[in-house]
This record gives C-alpha cells, structure tokens and sequence, in this order.
C-alpha cells in the first residue's frame, strides 16, 4: 500500500467564495508577496543599473563621484518596498560596477557598500517621521563615504584621504541625503 488512505493524496482546491474570487489560502499570499518583492528587487536592480551606467563620466569619478542612482538607497526606508530596495540596490551595483574601471575592487566593495547603506536605511523604518528619514539617508551616505572614499579610493587606489572623502562626500550628499530624501518623501506620499 503506497498511501495511508488506499488511494493517492488529495490537493485541496481553492474554493471559490463571494462575488467568485479564489480565497487565497495563507501559502499562496506568502508565496504572492515573495514574488512582488522579488519582481520589485529587479526593477530596482534595472533602474539602478541604467542611470548608473547612461551617467557613467560622473558616476565613476574618483575625483567627484555623484552616483545619481544611489538616490535610490534611502527608499528602503519604506516598510512597503524596503526590502525589495535592499536586494536591488545591491544587484544594481553588481551590474553596474561590471563596467567599472576599478576593475573587481569595485565590484565587491561597491555592491557591499550599497547592501549595507540600504539595510542601515530599512532599520531605521522601525520609527516613524521626518528627521528618522534624514537620519536614514545620512547613515546610508556615511556608509558609502567609509567603504568608496576611505576603502577604495584612499587605501585601495591611493588617492590623498582628503580628495577622496570630500569627492564621495559631496556627490553622496547630493545623490543619497538630498535627492534621495527627496524621493523617499514623495514616495511616502505616493506609496505609504
């Protein structure tokens, strides 16, 4: 006898209900929300990607580097696509940095950089209102100054210390705190 019952295992069905929509049983809406934040991660990876690579000369500057895309880290802020930006983020830079000509270094502390600078934004999203936004993106833009400016630029590319974090700190001011708090806002608008 193969089965306990005689015969083979039954597949519970999703029973239609009111107004004839399926009831989703509990696996399939988890089974539903991996597949957004999965499909949400690639389009962040995408996008990431894009206007990394279509403003290559001021992305990949050592001497000013102002990675618009990295407007994109503080968005992991929002609990409703927080991890999503997390993961795509990171991939993004993985993509992006194939291109760099910093060559591997780039590829792996740049892709560390933005997984860290945006899981340090997701945590703050535990507390609500504006100055926990600001401090978000700050702390993101401190994380990639630590590991592009000091890590790549100075110790790893030899840049003067003082070229290389005020080049980084700029341009991830400009890109993460101002524009990307800018985006986090009209998105917290948009998308709550």
């Amino acid at each position: 006898m193969l089965f306990a019952g005689g015969g083979p295992p039954t597949v519970p069905q999703n029973k239609p209900r009111e107004g004839g929509k399926l009831n989703l049983e509990k696996e399939s809406k988890i089974e539903y929300s991996r597949r957004k934040e999965f499909t949400l991660s690639i389009l962040f990876a995408a996008l990431y990607a894009t206007v990394t690579l279509l403003l290559g000369p001021i992305s990949f500057s050592a001497l000013f580097q102002v990675r618009v895309s990295d407007a994109l880290i503080p968005l992991s802020y929002n609990r409703r696509i927080g991890k999503a930006a997390v993961y795509g983020t990171a991939l993004g830079a993985i993509v992006s940095n194939i291109f760099s000509f910093y060559g591997y270094y780039d590829l792996l502390l740049g892709t560390v950089a933005n997984f860290s600078a945006s899981y340090a934004a997701f945590m703050f999203s535990k507390r609500e209102g504006g100055l926990w936004k600001v401090l978000a993106a700050i702390s993101s833009c401190a994380i990639v100054i630590f590991f592009i400016g000091f890590l790549l630029f100075h110790l790893i590319l030899g840049i003067p210390l003082e070229s290389a974090l005020i080049g980084i700190s700029i341009g991830s001011s400009i890109s993460i705190v101002l524009l990307g708090t800018a985006l986090l806002v009209a998105l917290g608008r948009i998308y709550k």
